[in-house]
């Protein structure tokens, strides 16, 4: 058996396809559908992790950025002017920084957005982005 990953390619052997098992993971239409397949995507330990209040409305705001980084790519050019390839890794890297942040602060004081905002724009999805428009939006 052998697993072939491929793109659309006009010298790709059309009888190899025809004689294979096709798989395809698409992304979901809708920022609903990809909310909802981003909180699959989490365990019930990682739903629970903190009992700080700020805990879930900050888990949903980056699982909110990263569906509209996903949906934004749907549309081409429209969506961003140089097409990036933000994946799961992007959350779970984000999801792991927020953890690490919300363990670190002062109760007191509170989470510090500039810094949050700095990370996630920045550096977990920002370090990707390479266009000074695609940067301003981001």
């Amino acid at each position: 058996r052998v697993w072939i990953t491929t793109e659309a390619h006009p010298k790709f052997p059309i009888s190899l396809l025809q004689l294979s098992i096709k798989f395809t993971n698409e992304p979901p239409q809708g920022v609903r559908a990809g909310l909802k397949r981003t909180y699959v995507s989490l365990t019930q330990e990682q739903l629970d992790y903190s009992a700080m209040s700020q805990w879930k409305p900050v888990l949903f705001a980056v699982a909110f950025l990263h569906t509209v980084v996903q949906e934004r790519r749907k549309f081409g050019p429209l969506g961003w002017n140089i097409p990036y390839e933000f994946n799961q890794s992007d959350f779970t890297s984000s999801i792991q920084f927020i953890q690490n942040h919300l363990d670190s602060i002062d109760v007191k004081r509170g989470v510090c957005w500039n810094t949050v905002r700095y990370m996630l724009g920045e550096v977990q999805y920002g370090g990707r982005v390479t266009d000074d428009y695609d940067k301003r939006l981001l």
